[in-house]
This record gives structure tokens, C-alpha cells and sequence, in this order.
């Protein structure tokens, strides 16, 4: 092994606490009060808009979310990155307006805002992902492959405090394909100037991230919080997948 892929939402930082924070907040600013019931109604209300008005085959290929879309900043050029951008507006004017009483009703630009502000601000790392990062990244190139939108990813990395541990970052927006294509995978080994033989691939996700190694020729490790040690063979996955149940496991997990 001579780096370590590593992917960002769910990996190495949780990424629905952040996001139920940025809900909480204006539910907070509208009713005085946030309730798991005005959580879900104000997420439901802008996933509608955003399912109405989305560049669908787009929004798919680089996989973004509504997360992207109300986050609001991108950088891929093209008409379908212009469609994108050119809806944003909309979503914004309209994202909670299903769901808001009287009084806040035409706020959403200034609630989408705060979600924006109270969703960075809430970002945190998993406990371990620091110090395994310190340790891997002192011994080999370190590098991220993420999808999403470039400047959100990369400005998750700055608010955690982690952007100076990566070689490469790599983004499925810049890509123009997001996992489990084999595309962000081979611009990491290419970036990193090895071959798909020489680096292993951590990530949470079955299908993205371990699928799409074993499609890019890649060695993939599972990280599965659900479990309390690594096991291999679980579920559906094939019996040749790793699986660990934090990173901290790593170090055995590569070295068996």
C-alpha cells in the first residue's frame, strides 16, 4: 500500500447531525421552539421543491442532494451546472414555504441562510478521525474522494480542521461523474501519480464506496459503525470486503 483513499460524509465526519442542526435552527426562528415533527416538515417541504425543479440526470451523475442545492455554491461549468445554478434562487424563494405559518411566509431566503450558517457551524469530526489521520498521513499520501459539490466539501474540510492532511481532494463535481463510477477514483490514483494496485479505499458506503473501488480495480475497506468490531462476509457484501467498525481499526485491518 502506498496511499489511502479515504471518502468524507460518514467517514470521517458525521454529516446528519450537522444537517438536523441547520433544520433545528429555523424551526427554532419560526415557532420559538424546534420539535422533531417541525424538523421533518421543513426538510419535506424543501426536498419537494427540490425534487420539482432539479436538473434530474445532472443532479444524479454527481450526486448531489438537496444539501448541495440549498448549500448553493458551485464551481462545474456546462449547461447542466448552469441549470443548477440558475434554479437555486427559486429553491431558496421557495423551500419552506409550504410549511410556514402567516407571519414567516416569504422568509425563506433568510431561513435557507441560517440553515446554511448553523449547518457549518455544527460540522464535527468522528472522535478518532484526527489522529488516524496524523498517523496514516505521516507515513503515506492521504487523499480524499468525495461527491458533492467541490466548494462545500472543501470548506467542511476547513471548518473541521482536516484540509491539511490530504495530497489530493477530489470532488465528484469537478469530476463530472460522482462514486461508485470508476472516474473519481482513477483522478485520485492519477493525482497521486500510482496505480489502482498500490492504494486502499476507506468509506461508509457499500454501494459508492466499495462497489465503486472494486469498479475502479481498488482495494476497499467497509466502515460500518453499526458493528462493534470488524468482521468480514456481513450482509450482503462479498466475503473479500473489510469491515471495521471505526477507523481506529484501521492500522490492524491494513497490516493483516
Amino acid at each position: 500500500m502506498k496511499a489511502i483513499l479515504f471518502d468524507l460524509d460518514d467517514t470521517l465526519i458525521p454529516e446528519g447531525p450537522a444537517i438536523e442542526a441547520g433544520y433545528a435552527a429555523v424551526a427554532e426562528r419560526v415557532w420559538g421552539a424546534s420539535t422533531p415533527a417541525r424538523i421533518t416538515s421543513l426538510w419535506e417541504a424543501a426536498r419537494a421543491v427540490w425534487l420539482a425543479g432539479r436538473p434530474t440526470a445532472y443532479a444524479k451523475r454527481v450526486h448531489f442532494s438537496l444539501g448541495e442545492a440549498l448549500y448553493g455554491e458551485f464551481v462545474a461549468a456546462g449547461p447542466d451546472a448552469d441549470a443548477l445554478r440558475a434554479f437555486v434562487p427559486t429553491l431558496r424563494a421557495e423551500a419552506f414555504e409550504a410549511v410556514l405559518p402567516a407571519h414567516a411566509r416569504g422568509c425563506s431566503p433568510k431561513l435557507v441562510e441560517l440553515w446554511k450558517t448553523t449547518r457549518m457551524g455544527a460540522l464535527t469530526r468522528y472522535p478518532e478521525t484526527e489522529r488516524v489521520l496524523q498517523y496514516w498521513s505521516a507515513r503515506v499520501p492521504v487523499a480524499l474522494v468525495t461527491n458533492g459539490a467541490a466548494r462545500l466539501q472543501r470548506a467542511k474540510l476547513t471548518v473541521t480542521g482536516l484540509e491539511s492532511y490530504f495530497t489530493a481532494v477530489i470532488v465528484s463535481e469537478e469530476v463530472g461523474i460522482g462514486k461508485p463510477d470508476a472516474a473519481p477514483f482513477a483522478a485520485a490514483v492519477d493525482e497521486l501519480q500510482l496505480t489502482p494496485g498500490d492504494v486502499v479505499m476507506v468509506g461508509n458506503d457499500v454501494e459508492r464506496d466499495i462497489t465503486g473501488a472494486r469498479n475502479a480495480r481498488i482495494r476497499a475497506i467497509h466502515v460500518d459503525r453499526r458493528t462493534e468490531s470488524a468482521t468480514t462476509d456481513r450482509g450482503g457484501e462479498s466475503a473479500t470486503t473489510d469491515v471495521v467498525a471505526d477507523l481506529t481499526q484501521l492500522q490492524d485491518r491494513l497490516r493483516a
